[in-house]
């Protein structure tokens, strides 16, 4: 009787570690199960939380996201990202992926605005994307100014600022000086 108790105990024991490791988990945010999840950036400091804040405008026009610090955040701030896989005006982020990576909702009555368009996904609900390129959130961004989903998976990216990472203007070519007219020492 005395080794039923003992296993009797234990099994609570076990039972009631796993139920206080479910509820400490974030209801609203998937559960990440493989290092293949895991971040290759660090949350934002308080400094560039701040700075993503102060940075954003006061009013959006028609846009849904903005760029700030060298890459796009919603209207809140918050990162937004792009999956390698998608094709042009067609997200493929699904299923398990859609719930790991939530897509960036157009309203009804939302409409194309600059490089911003709207895109009917395959179960009727809108959703907004930068260049045709669909876009998304990394629920493990806790506040403005976390990048922790660039990078994940290799194929999860944030979106740069097109304005920062624009190719150098081309260089003139230089003007050839005949050598016999001067000799440098």
């Amino acid at each position: 009787m005395n080794a039923l108790a003992h296993a009797s105990a234990l099994a609570l024991l076990m039972l009631a570690s796993t139920g206080d490791a479910v509820a400490r988990q974030a209801p609203d945010k998937p559960a990440a199960s493989s290092s293949m999840y895991e971040s290759t950036r660090p949350p934002a400091t308080d400094e560039e939380h701040a700075a993503v804040l102060s940075a954003l405008p006061a009013e959006v026009s028609g846009a849904p996201a903005v760029f700030v610090r060298g890459y796009l955040v919603d209207r809140r701030g918050m990162t937004l990202y792009i999956f390698e896989r998608d094709r042009p005006g067609v997200s493929t982020c699904y299923r398990a992926c859609e719930k790991l990576w939530p897509p960036l909702s157009a309203d009804l009555d939302a409409v194309d605005f600059g490089e911003f368009s709207v895109l009917e996904r395959m179960d009727g609900s809108r959703q907004w994307a930068f260049r045709g390129q669909p876009l998304y959130y990394w629920p493990y961004d806790k506040r403005a100014g976390d990048v922790m989903g660039d990078n994940v998976s290799g194929v999860w990216h944030i979106v740069p600022d097109p304005a920062a990472t624009a190719a150098p203007a081309p260089q003139p070519e230089p003007i050839p000086v005949p050598s016999d007219e001067y000799q440098y020492p």
